[in-house]
């Protein structure tokens, strides 16, 4: 065979030879590249926010259990949320030595028809909220129900209450709904928390017991 052809042929295998090795390493930094990319992107990724509900209304109604015509109903509108103005309203007056159950309605009324933020987003999410309550002057005292909702820490949820007006008195009732507490105790039935942000904390005034 004429040796200028082999020297040809020989070239010519380390041409290609030479070429495949540029391409896979070619490829392999693109590969890189990209990889690097796609890991730097995700790092950037901004963590979304989750948003509070906006809660316009709240509103608390005790049932006398004996008596259901005996009521009591506790609201507050803020319309721009919780943060913003608000309007208190306390009608009737607890009776002494009955027994109460509490009905809750959370909402947010500037949606049509209004958002039910109870059981949309707080019931569904129990773990990261939990109802702390507070009196001052008036004798009421509470019980977180056994058929009340498991909150944060297996603690009762609060949103399930039984409450008891002893001796005759006038005074202050509070709601706290507190968002991801650090912790939570319901110890005391009236309950409380360490951390956390508070989604609703409302008072209301001159609450009698007759």
């Amino acid at each position: 065979m004429n040796t200028n052809k082999l020297n040809f042929k020989a070239m010519k295998m380390n041409y290609l030879n030479l070429n495949l090795m540029k391409t896979s390493k070619f490829i392999l930094g693109a590969l890189f590249c990209l990889t690097l990319i796609t890991s730097c992107s995700d790092d950037d990724d901004p963590i979304p926010v989750l948003e509070e509900e906006l809660i316009t209304n709240v509103t608390l109604t005790f049932v006398n259990n004996a008596n259901t015509s005996d009521t009591v109903v506790m609201s507050s509108i803020a319309p721009d949320g919780q943060d913003g103005a608000s309007t208190e309203i306390v009608t009737g007056d607890f009776t002494e030595g009955a027994t109460y159950s509490l009905n809750l309605a959370i909402t947010n009324a500037s949606e049509n028809p209004a958002d039910d933020v109870l059981n949309d987003d707080i019931i569904p999410e129990a773990d990261e909220h939990f109802f702390v309550y507070a009196v001052n002057g008036i004798n009421l005292t509470v019980t977180r129900d056994s058929d009340d909702v498991d909150g944060p820490d297996s603690n009762k949820l609060g949103v399930n209450t039984t409450w008891v007006a002893g001796a005759v008195s006038t005074g202050n009732f509070q709601i706290i709904l507190v968002h991801e507490p650090e912790g939570a105790d319901d110890s005391d039935e009236f309950g409380s928390v360490t951390g956390g942000s508070e989604d609703v904390n409302i008072t209301f005034t001159n609450v009698e017991i007759q």
